[in-house]
């Protein structure tokens, strides 16, 4: 792998510059990219779509344990230098891409892996929960305070709409703590590596899948509010009047003072269950 002062000269020679907007950070933390290696077994015969590649610290390691890479930069110098790098590595593909235009349908059972851009952390997220068919773990290294918003139990400060979105689909486990100097150039926030498993069958059953998370939307849209004010941002074909949804409330076994930032996944699948039971207005 590059050292930094590696880094920093082959981006001068090749007149290529790191941007926040694209939170362009790269690993050069040896021991670091190891363990996330380690997280990621077992890789033989694996593919992995390595989310943000840079200039190859870590695809270099998965491409030595993988089957097949498959490297998604959407930085089109970035991914130029990177194919120069790595074409004496036959199981590695380049691909200049957006990663949240990315198609996951043909790489079934795959591994996602990366150190993801923060800015887009949630949105990158969204859409692996959505490729569930495809992807059978990720290893992704992102913002702290995010992972910790992944693993979160309801009632605490952390617990939101990505904790429910999350752990429907994915068991989560928190594992290495990344220092900022892991990274060049260092973020301005601790991050942590976190491992996704795709569940055999989603952590609750619901009626109505889409309905489920738009309660759980509505729910988390104003998270301070009493769940029946906040149920009022359904979409308006689901909307019910003030005493229709106290009634409703009462028939999933909610209090109607409740607030959903504490029900846990169970239980927003018991509210979304009766309300796909009602009358659509």
């Amino acid at each position: 792998m590059l050292t930094p002062a590696e880094l920093k000269s082959l981006l001068k020679t090749s007149r290529l510059h790191l941007t926040k907007r694209l939170g362009q950070h790269h690993l050069i933390d040896s021991r670091v990219i190891a363990r996330i290696v380690e997280a990621c077994e077992p890789l033989d015969g694996a593919t992995v779509v390595e989310i943000g590649p840079g200039l190859g610290a870590l695809t270099e390691r998965l491409a030595g344990r993988a089957r097949r890479v498959v490297a998604v930069e959407v930085d089109r110098g970035i991914a130029a230098l990177l194919e120069l790098r790595l074409r004496k590595l036959g199981n590695v593909e380049v691909r200049c891409e957006d990663i949240l235009q990315f198609s996951w349908e043909p790489f079934r059972h795959a591994i996602a892996v990366g150190a993801i851009p923060y800015h887009i952390t949630s949105p990158i997220l969204a859409s692996l929960c959505d490729a569930r068919g495809s992807v059978d773990r990720a290893v992704l290294v992102i913002q702290d305070e995010v992972a910790q918003r992944l693993a979160a139990l309801p009632g605490t400060k952390a617990y939101g709409r990505l904790s429910v979105l999350v752990q429907y689909g994915w068991e989560v486990v928190l594992g290495l703590s990344v220092s900022r100097g892991a990274f060049f150039p260092p973020p301005g926030v601790a991050s942590r590596c976190v491992e996704l498993s795709r569940r055999g069958r989603p952590a609750v059953e619901v009626a109505d899948e889409p309905l489920f998370f738009e309660v759980v939307k509505a729910a988390f849209s104003q998270r301070r509010k009493m769940l029946a004010n906040a149920l009022e941002t359904l979409p308006e074909e689901r909307r019910l009047p003030r005493a229709e949804l106290q009634a409703l409330l009462a028939s999933a076994g909610l209090p109607g003072s409740v607030r959903g930032e504490t029900l846990s996944l169970e239980k927003f699948a018991v509210l979304a269950n009766a309300l796909a039971g009602w009358p659509v207005r």
